[in-house]
This record gives C-alpha cells, sequence and structure tokens, in this order.
C-alpha cells in the first residue's frame, strides 16, 4: 500500500523562494529609503535665564534668553509670568534652529509681589517648563 505523494519540484521551490526574498529585500528598502530621508521637522526651545526687572513705576521689564534646538525656526507668540498669571501677548518674536536670543519686553499697570517668579514661554502649540525668573529691583 504505496502512497503517491506529489510535491513541487526542488528547482520550482528554490525559485519562489528567490523571489519572495527578492520581493521583501525591496519592500524593505523603499520602506527605509523612505522613513530615513525625511525626518521631519521639529523644535524646541530652552530657556537659559529669566530676570524680571520691578522699578516700582507699575510697568516690568522681562528679559528673557532662550535657544531653539531643532531644524525649522519658531515664532514665540506669549510668556507668563507665575504666580500672578500676568501674560504678555504678541511677541512675535521668531528663532532659528541653534539660534541664542535675547528677548526684553515690558508690560504696564502691573504690581508684583516678593515671591519667587516662573516664566512659561508659548510657541506654536507648545509651552516650555517653567523657570524662575530673577527679581530685580
Amino acid at each position: 500500500m504505496g502512497v503517491n505523494v506529489r510535491a513541487i519540484s526542488p528547482l520550482v521551490a528554490t525559485a519562489i523562494l528567490i523571489v519572495a526574498t527578492v520581493a521583501g529585500g525591496i519592500i524593505l528598502y523603499n520602506y527605509l529609503m523612505e522613513t530615513l530621508s525625511s525626518p521631519g521637522e521639529y523644535v524646541t526651545l530652552s530657556p537659559i535665564s529669566a530676570k524680571i526687572v520691578d522699578l516700582g513705576t507699575g510697568t516690568i521689564y522681562v528679559n528673557i534668553k532662550v535657544v531653539a534646538v531643532g531644524t525649522k525656526s519658531t515664532t514665540i507668540n506669549k510668556i507668563m509670568i507665575l504666580p500672578e498669571n500676568i501674560e504678555i501677548t504678541n511677541v512675535n518674536e521668531t528663532i532659528k534652529p541653534g539660534e541664542t536670543k535675547s528677548i526684553t519686553l515690558s508690560k504696564s499697570g502691573i504690581t508684583l509681589t516678593n515671591t519667587k517668579h516662573y516664566i512659561i514661554i508659548y510657541y506654536e502649540g507648545q509651552s516650555t517648563e517653567p523657570i524662575e525668573a530673577e527679581l530685580l529691583s
């Protein structure tokens, strides 16, 4: 009682494996080339220092020094001073990648307390971590 089992020839099996390997290699190569050639644009702002000058006249001056890390320019929209939640809007300062920039802004009608102050910088839908600001009077 012999069972007659038929299979494909070793030559055809080898050809199928070679075609499948080459096709997989081409797909993997195209995926990697597309992914590695366009890493995408990104930007992060890192505050270096922050100072607030309060001369007691109701106007404060804020100086922030910030560096842009990434592959594209960004624009600072506003800054916020905590804990008073003071917003300085319409900053519109553009920073190029790798650039370090010092920005001085002013705001009138402000009375600050003698507590620690922190500044948050807002840019293109993102914000920095709060940085402690040195208060000068």
